[in-house]
């Protein structure tokens, strides 16, 4: 099998402090294990504050852009710069990850190098609403130009092929850590939110006020591992809710830490508005811990056995769900389920997927 040099454009970088999120996560987790294959791998991102171009588990990172504490115009410098870099790229593959808001980066029109597009942003409609701009409309005329597609859900299939059919994609997933298969869950301390301070596409206002609702009735608090550009908000609004003594921000954890409060949680709150997977919610269930979100189709891959859904952004009923998981019976005849579900997800199993795609590319761009 050939050894194949392999860009990815990753506007994220797992050691962003403005963001390193869940497509910075599988980037360096799949990359990393296409590294020990013997690929070469070399990912452009975004320069921020403290950036370091560097080697990391085998894989190069180079920076792109300017580097300041806005990570709105840290984003408009790297699109505006990534045309001029990826006609100088020299590689078999080039990973687009797609980037907000347009999506597309039209990386296809910018070299002859095979290109594969990833969702990891794949929502310009809310951007538009967002910012009064037509960033839909770049999306959905950029899509055209893409010959390889790999989405890590269905619905993101079916949203991309609408536009242009005649697309070669394939399924693959996100993953995980194996070694969370070997842990097993511990008596429940804590309700548990892990990811990105972002109210606008995380739903923490959503989750906050089903909350108030029922923290008098199940008397657990709420943990909340992460950060981001809403924490601000966050906490004035859990100051507002007086929720102060019942609420816990922890910042970011990772390793062994997170895991001791992944272990300790009665189940993993999702109150996500929008997702293009949600890694943090398989690291759960692959924990052992059973999930509760709204039912959106960014999360449709994670089934009833292992989750209660609420109806999309209702208050009332995320409550409802949040305080039915908080039962006994429930919550263990889910948890039975959960490692069994997650087995059919992991990061090895992303990379081989990933690999055999990379080589169809490669064979179909020589027929």
């Amino acid at each position: 099998m050939k050894k194949l040099k392999i860009a990815y454009l990753d506007f994220d970088d797992i050691r962003n402090p403005l963001l390193g999120a869940g497509q910075a996560v599988a980037t360096l987790e799949v990359g990393k294990r296409l590294v020990k294959k013997g690929h070469k791998l070399e990912v452009f991102c975004s320069k921020y504050p403290g950036y370091k171009d560097r080697y990391e588990n085998g894989i190069k990172y180079t920076h792109l852009g300017i580097a300041t504490r806005n990570i709105r115009l840290n984003n408009i410098f790297y699109i505006l710069f990534l045309p001029f870099f990826i006609s100088k790229i020299k590689a078999d593959i080039i990973v687009e990850c797609f980037t907000p808001p347009f999506s597309v980066l039209f990386s296809p029109l910018f070299t002859k190098i095979p290109v594969v597009a990833i969702p990891s942003s794949f929502e310009a409609e809310r951007f538009a609403r967002q910012y009064h701009l037509p960033f839909h409309w770049v999306e959905k005329f950029g899509i055209r130009f893409y010959k390889y597609f790999l989405p890590a859900s269905g619905y993101f299939e079916n949203k991309f092929k609408k536009i242009n059919p005649k697309v070669k994609s394939k399924i693959v997933p996100q993953g995980f850590d194996e070694s969370y298969l070997k842990v097993k869950p511990e008596k429940p301390e804590h309700i548990l939110y892990m990811g990105r301070f972002d109210i606008g596409q995380k739903g923490i206002d959503l989750l906050l006020y089903a909350y108030k609702k029922i923290y008098q009735k199940i008397k657990i608090p709420l943990v909340m591992i992460g950060y981001g550009p809403d924490e601000k908000k966050i906490v004035d609004l859990i100051k507002w809710l007086n929720l102060g003594k019942n609420v816990r921000l922890v910042g970011r954890k990772s390793g062994q830490e997170k895991i001791n409060l992944l272990l300790k949680a009665l189940f993993f709150a999702v109150p996500s508005k929008h997702e293009g997977f949600c890694i943090a919610a398989l690291e759960a269930l692959a924990v052992g811990i059973p999930v509760v979100s709204f039912d959106i189709p960014g999360l449709s891959w994670i089934n009833s056995e292992v989750s209660l859904k609420a109806k999309p952004f209702s208050i009332n009923d995320y409550a409802k769900k949040m305080f039915q998981l908080s039962g006994k019976k429930l919550n263990l005849g889910l948890r039975r389920n959960c490692k069994k579900f997650a087995k059919g997800f992991s990061w090895d199993k992303v990379a081989d997927q990933y690999e055999d795609f990379f080589n169809f590319m490669i064979k179909d761009n020589f027929q």
